[in-house]
């Protein structure tokens, strides 16, 4: 489906779009791999001042890759906004500046609520090779917790004189 920009132009009441999409693959970008399961309806209207505005719900689940082990990570998301439609880059409001088909939309929405940085909360198995391994920051702390700092190593071996 696409919303085209001069469908919105002569709206009388509201145009609805509703959304329902099963899986929405994303390209080029590295912190979302794809859509799933998104539900809800995005509805353009004229408020009192004659202001094409954006009224929105979704839901649904942003599959993200984790940081450390790359395996896909589900995120929920419920957005729900009511925003000024505007054409220009630089106003306030939801930048709408051309035909768009109903997934680009809902990915246009979804883009800036997709967090940066998501980790699994499974055991992560991590990678391993001949004389190396990837430990996380915890087990790392735990395991220089006994050692000893080399600057103060020569402290160790200072003994004391008793004054006479």
């Amino acid at each position: 489906m696409k919303i085209q920009l001069r469908d919105l132009i002569n709206i009388a009441d509201e145009k609805v779009y509703p959304v329902d999409i099963q899986r929405y693959a994303v390209a080029d970008n590295v912190f979302l791999r794809r859509l799933e399961n998104v539900k809800g309806d995005i509805v353009f209207y004229y408020d009192a001042s004659d202001e094409l505005r954006i009224n929105y719900h979704l839901e649904g689940t942003m599959i993200c890759p984790c940081a450390i082990s790359l395996e896909d990570v589900s995120v929920p998301f419920d957005l729900s906004e009511d925003e000024k439609v505007v054409h220009k880059e630089n106003e306030d409001g939801f930048y709408f500046y051309e035909d768009k088909s109903l997934e680009d939309m809902v990915l246009y929405i979804v883009l800036p609520e997709v967090p940066i940085k998501v980790v699994k909360n499974e055991k992560i198995e991590y990678s391993r090779g001949d004389g190396w391994a990837f430990v996380s920051e915890k087990d790392f702390e735990s395991s220089r917790k006994d050692e000893i700092d080399p600057r103060l190593q020569k402290l160790k071996d200072y003994k004391f004189e008793e004054d006479e």
